[in-house]
């Protein structure tokens, strides 16, 4: 009992002692104070803003198409006999090549029926004509009979011996309505000669517009290239029996070509920036073969008017200048559409922006949040409106903490 009374006094004097000497080297430390002008501040690189004339830069990708793109067609059912000289997919076809030709032998049998016809109502117009010219001949013929019948009535009618009797005078009488109803019967039969003569002329005329129609589908026969071009999707042999209005083949024509691009997000935003939505701009078209540029220039002429949800933007066709590019159709083109903004815009580091909203700018020392208004996202920086900060250091290094009023070093000072 008295060895462990001893041991709890040894310790607990021995944590008195340490307590009395940690007291006393406390109270004699001496008291560090440091200076603000000491503390080492966050260094930062900044570049002087400076207005300048800039470029809005759209780049994208397209292709070269042609503007006149026609599918071939045969309007009626039939069999081809014939196909143009080394027509394949791919080939080039000069304005009037031949590209098929379909069978004509319903039509030209067709045409020799239509033109029997006309032959026979020909003839049957002859008749009537010559029928007409006998029934002249006795309505002459009855006209003097009548006249003559009618001239020794009104004799008979006059005389005032009265010698004649009155049958032969009611004779006479009966003789001379005879030969008028014969002259209005003559009549009649010319004015029915008459019209069948101009029914005739009516089927004629009938005939004659099936006869045009059908040298029209036997010239249709040769289906020629409508203008000069190149064919795709070839379907086309010879025995091949064909449908009215089956696509058998494509040809682009090899004049009017456009390049046709798509652009979307900022690059839509850029476009908005231009006149007339880019309509009417120019730009710049190159194709890379090898290690070879073939470059041409183009017009914008047209915009989709719908959003094309495949591809998240929008379709531009341009035309491109004649004999200004040796780029064929089909090439897989890059495009450079510029715009020049004048001075009252900047071009300042990607790094320099915070969430599109606010750069730095550095004042005696200090960081400035500053907001600012974006035109374009280029490939060398964003472009903002000036709003007075020309002249003005805006900072070009990124801290993992910068705050408005933070002050900094500044590299090289």
């Amino acid at each position: 009992m008295k060895s462990l009374f001893k041991s709890f006094l040894v310790a607990f004097t021995i944590i008195t002692v340490a307590v009395i000497i940690y007291i006393l080297f406390s109270s004699t430390r001496p008291i560090v104070t440091q200076n603000e002008d000491n503390i080492i501040h966050p260094i930062v690189e900044i570049r002087k803003l400076i207005t300048k004339e800039n470029t809005i830069n759209i780049i994208a990708y397209g292709e070269i198409v042609s503007s006149k793109v026609i599918k071939i067609k045969y309007r009626d059912k039939g069999r081809i006999i014939r196909v143009g000289k080394d027509i394949n997919n791919g080939a080039f076809l000069n304005k009037g090549d031949l590209l098929f030709e379909v069978d004509p032998f319903n039509i030209k049998n067709d045409l020799k029926d239509k033109y029997s016809s006309k032959r026979i109502i020909a003839l049957n117009i002859k008749k009537s004509n010559s029928k007409i010219e006998t029934t002249l001949l006795k309505r002459k013929e009855l006209i003097i009979q009548r006249d003559i019948i009618k001239t020794q009535f009104n004799n008979k009618l006059a005389n005032k011996n009265k010698v004649f009797s009155k049958k032969s005078i009611d004779d006479l009488r009966l003789l001379l309505s005879s030969k008028e109803e014969l002259l209005i019967g003559n009549k009649e039969l010319m004015n029915s000669f008459y019209m069948d003569i101009e029914t005739y002329k009516e089927e004629v005329d009938k005939l004659d517009n099936i006869i045009a129609r059908l040298n029209n589908d036997l010239k249709e026969t040769k289906v020629m290239a409508p203008y000069s071009g190149h064919i795709s999707q070839f379907d086309i042999e010879v025995g091949k029996e064909i449908f009215s209005n089956e696509v058998l083949a494509v040809l682009n024509a090899s004049d009017g070509l456009e390049v046709k691009f798509s652009i979307g997000g900022v690059d839509y935003y850029k476009l908005s920036q231009f006149a007339n939505n880019g309509i009417g701009a120019n730009l710049d078209i190159k194709w890379l073969i090898g290690d070879k540029y073939y470059r041409g220039e183009a017009t914008i002429n047209r915009i989709d008017g719908l959003i094309n949800k495949e591809i998240a933007g929008i379709n531009l066709y341009a035309s491109i200048i004649e004999q200004s590019s040796n780029i064929p159709l089909g090439a897989f083109v890059e495009i450079n559409l510029k715009k020049q903004i004048l001075s009252n815009s900047i071009l300042v580091p990607l790094s320099s922006v915070f969430n599109n909203e606010f750069i730095f700018i550095v004042n005696n020392g200090r960081l400035k949040k500053q907001k600012i208004k974006i035109i374009s996202e280029e490939f060398n920086g964003i472009l903002i409106e000036d709003d007075s900060l020309s002249g003005k250091n805006i900072v070009i290094s990124r801290l993992s903490d910068m705050r408005d009023n933070m002050q900094v070093n500044i590299l090289g000072k």
